[in-house]
């Protein structure tokens, strides 16, 4: 039995075109309505909502475009990007004008969402039918295709993350996660030594490893792991039913959080909670989808999958969890890469980056920001005299691209939250200016040479040197793609703009070493968006130093052999970053999802503060609540909470309240200051951050306890306390 192709929904015929994309817009309104007259549908609204914001803009796009020739899972990836994008631009506008027209002056709003959106895709879908009417050419999928064994047993593991969690947080039992762990190693071993999963389901099995690993850790615990302000600037839109572009801060530019997340929100009838752990990972998922598909144009199939395996094995899709902005800007720079070797119409893949550039932009500062200088590195680079030529490329088109994205940056960072960033920027390279001969390399200042340099041991170590092995295969694999590129007897597989930007992502790593004040972002989450580019070099850098070394002792290995050598590598890391041998071995044990057990009796004061650092805890949650409903409000206004306090006061508690943690460089306390004890240094555990180098550090909890003597204690749960210092 065949159906048609709904990742290709874009090439149906155009009268069953509309009604599919007409059946979500009714059932969204008539949920819509339902709900106005009392009458709750709490898993079918969040569902068509999903579904509504996540690809029927985007696929309306997709036919306007007449964007026919992709295969299903561009045609996905695509309709993704663009439906993200029409929703944060639908939300701008929005945001922009309803108040001057005097339509609302709370555009962010549950009716004027609700009621712009559905117009919106009416509008869409006229332009659709009268652009593209007569076209018809759908593929067909067969059921078989859909009920065969390997794809039903790749979907039971997410189903593993959901009820693990669930094991863990109301029965403290990590047993099912931790098979879970154990099925996703089989299946990218599976995968790396046989063929017995069919290369077809390889993009779905990149998926579920993906989307079981972020909900393994995003669904611990009721309340959402979320960092940086995100959730707490979506709070902010949504209880003024306004964004003020105007106020000054960098958090305030990012669109994905302050216009996105809220219209997530109301379209799908959703607590923030609950879009932080389930709407954004089914979108962080995509990600490494998208890298496979990219690597796939010049790699074999195997080498793909392992190109995007590197992603969930390096442990850094969490990052993506926690930072969903960054997720944001990664998927749509990917895409921006992949629209730039897409063989399609000029104009209409110059119309793609416009609206891909924007995306970018409004997702997130800093990686935007990357991203600008990584284009303007690969002009130059093009510029070296016959290179551009070696590889087809037009330099014309590369130039087109830079200016056009530029463009774009410039105007929007310019007029959005008081140029904020461009003060940022500015401070940044002052930094590193001013100590660049003082403190070069020094762990003191760089947060990249103090990971490099810090000692740890047991697993910790072994961890920490198969990591630097990823970053030297990688580095190898860059040279030996140089070398080829500049030999012209060797075979040069890679377009020379991927080239030039995996260049200059490379030199960000190193930068982010070697310079001091240069990791504001932090090593992690640079070499996150450093895996874009950089990730097929593994691969490559990997077979080469093999055979290399082999070559040394006469002997010789095939390709293959290598790969699956390779694939082992990648396994024992994933489970290693995932925390799993910790737990296994009780030797480091720091995991959130896997450890909550053995932490107390097995972590030292450092993995204990890893753990409680991240976890949301119950306790801190309803001190947060507490303090906020109950404090004296606006007695100093704290636009910058101390990360001790963190993101749990963040995300649940008043920002206009003086609330602080203790940290041994505290020596007096201001009268009229509410000082929190978290749940962690109730335990004796501190942690705080040192806001000069953004490092973070770990202290005994009693030994700053002494500063609390004469303070009133007003609150006490018997696992978070809160005193105010008069």
């Amino acid at each position: 039995m065949k159906f048609e192709n709904p990742f290709k929904l874009q090439n149906w015929k155009i009268k069953k075109f509309l009604m599919a994309i007409l059946f979500f817009q009714i059932s969204l309104l008539g949920l819509f309505a339902l709900n106005k007259l009392g009458v709750n549908t709490p898993i079918i609204r969040p569902l068509i909502g999903f579904i509504y914001l996540s690809f029927i803009p985007g696929y309306l796009l997709l036919r306007i475009l007449r964007l026919h020739k992709l295969n299903s899972i561009e045609s996905f990836l695509y309709a993704l990007g663009l439906s993200l994008f029409m929703d944060m631009f639908v939300g701008f506008l929005m945001n922009m004008l309803y108040p001057i027209l005097g339509i609302t002056d709370k555009p962010i709003s549950e009716i004027p969402i609700v009621l712009t959106m559905a117009g919106v895709v009416f509008l869409l879908c006229i332009i659709a039918y009268l652009r593209d009417k007569n076209y018809n050419n759908p593929d067909f999928i067969d059921l078989k295709d859909i009920l065969n064994p390997q794809v039903l047993f790749l979907s039971l593991i997410p189903f593993m993350a959901i009820f693990g969690t669930y094991l863990v947080n109301y029965y403290h039992n990590n047993i099912l996660l931790m098979i879970m762990i154990v099925v996703i190693a089989l299946v990218a071993l599976i995968i790396g030594f046989t063929n017995w999963i069919d290369k077809k389901y390889y993009p779905y099995a990149i998926w579920i490893i993906t989307i079981a690993l972020v909900w393994h850790i995003m669904l611990i615990t009721p309340y959402a792991l979320n960092y940086d302000g995100e959730m707490y600037g979506a709070e902010t839109t949504i209880e003024n039913g306004f964004w003020n572009y105007n106020n000054f801060g960098n958090y305030n530019s990012v669109l994905s959080s302050k216009i996105f997340t809220p219209l997530i929100c109301f379209i799908c009838g959703l607590n923030l909670i609950w879009i932080y752990k389930v709407i954004f990972p089914l979108w962080i998922s995509t990600f490494p989808v998208a890298i496979y598909i990219f690597v796939k144009i010049y790699l074999a199939d195997k080498i793909a999958f392992l190109s995007s395996l590197i992603i969930n094995s390096m442990g850094y899709i969490m990052i993506f969890a926690i930072t969903t902005k960054q997720f944001m800007a990664e998927f749509f720079i990917i895409l921006f890469i992949i629209t730039i070797y897409n063989n399609m119409n000029k104009f209409k893949k110059k119309i793609l980056t416009i609206l891909i550039g924007f995306s970018i932009v409004w997702s997130h500062y800093g990686t935007s920001s990357i991203f600008m200088a990584g284009l303007l590195f690969t002009a130059l680079f093009l510029k070296i005299p016959g290179l551009y030529n070696k590889n087809n490329n037009n330099l014309k088109e590369v130039f087109s691209l830079v200016g056009i994205y530029v463009t774009l940056y410039l105007s929007w960072y310019v007029y959005i939250s008081d140029s904020s960033l461009f003060c940022t920027i500015i401070s940044i390279g002052n930094n590193v200016l001013n100590s660049i001969w003082t403190e070069f390399l020094s762990p003191d200042t760089s947060r990249g040479a103090y990971m490099m340099t810090k000692q740890v041991s047991g697993l910790l170590l072994i961890r920490k040197y198969m990591n630097f092995g990823v970053a030297f295969f990688i580095i190898l694999g860059m040279i030996k793609c140089l070398l080829n590129l500049f030999n012209k007897k060797s075979k040069f597989k890679f377009g020379l703009i991927y080239i030039g930007i995996s260049l200059y992502f490379l030199a960000i790593l190193v930068a982010a070493i070697v310079l001091p004040f240069f990791a504001v972002m932090g090593p992690d989450r640079l070499f996150t968006l450093s895996l874009v580019a950089t990730s097929p070099f593994f691969s490559i850098g990997g077979i080469f130093f093999i055979k290399l070394i082999l070559k040394g002792f006469k002997r010789d290995i095939t390709t293959t052999n290598i790969l699956k050598i390779m694939h082992i590598y990648i396994i024992i890391l994933m489970l290693l970053n995932v925390g799993f041998i910790q737990e296994i071995t009780k030797n480091h044990p720091r995991s959130i999802a896997l450890s909550q057990k053995s932490i107390d009796n097995f972590g030292n004061l450092e993995d204990k503060s890893a753990f409680y650092r991240l976890l949301t805890d119950v306790y801190d949650v309803h001190a947060a609540k507490w303090a906020s409903a109950y404090g004296k409000k606006n007695i100093s206004r704290n636009n910058e909470l101390p990360s001790s306090v963190g993101a749990t006061f963040d995300n649940y508690g008043d920002r206009s309240l003086k609330i602080i943690g203790l940290n041994p460089h505290i020596k007096n306390i201001e009268s009229n200051t509410y000082i929190w004890l978290k749940y962690a240094n109730i335990k004796n555990i501190g942690f705080d951050i040192n806001r000069y180098t953004m490092i973070w550090y770990y202290f005994n909890f009693s030994d700053v306890k002494p500063l609390l003597r004469g303070k009133n204690k007003i609150y006490d749960n018997k696992g978070s306390q809160i005193f105010l210092s008069n």
